[in-house]
């Protein structure tokens, strides 16, 4: 959902993308999920993983606090990782 909504407008990502720290480290979105394509979860869930400080730092600008309850918990995000590793092998 939280894809949807970074890139939903231009404006939307370009804010996303200047994050302070996203300056540094990335030139990439956050990617949806496409039923078609095979190990598309897989990549999805490894960029979400990759930007997820990101995330919260984009969900911290006032404009966008509506959407602050979509926000990552910790133990999410260690299930996210071994959903990963297990699905890496495939």
């Amino acid at each position: 959902m939280l894809a949807v909504l970074i890139t939903l407008t231009p404006g939307r990502q370009n804010v996303f993308i200047e994050c302070p720290k996203a300056k540094v480290c990335i030139a990439v979105l956050l990617i949806m999920d496409v039923k078609t394509c095979w190990n598309s979860t897989l990549e999805l869930l490894e960029r979400a993983y990759r930007l997820r400080e990101f995330r919260s730092k984009w969900l911290q600008n006032v404009i966008y606090r509506d959407y602050r309850p979509l926000c990552t918990t910790q133990d999410v995000w260690t299930i996210v990782k071994y959903v990963m590793e297990v699905l890496r092998p495939f």
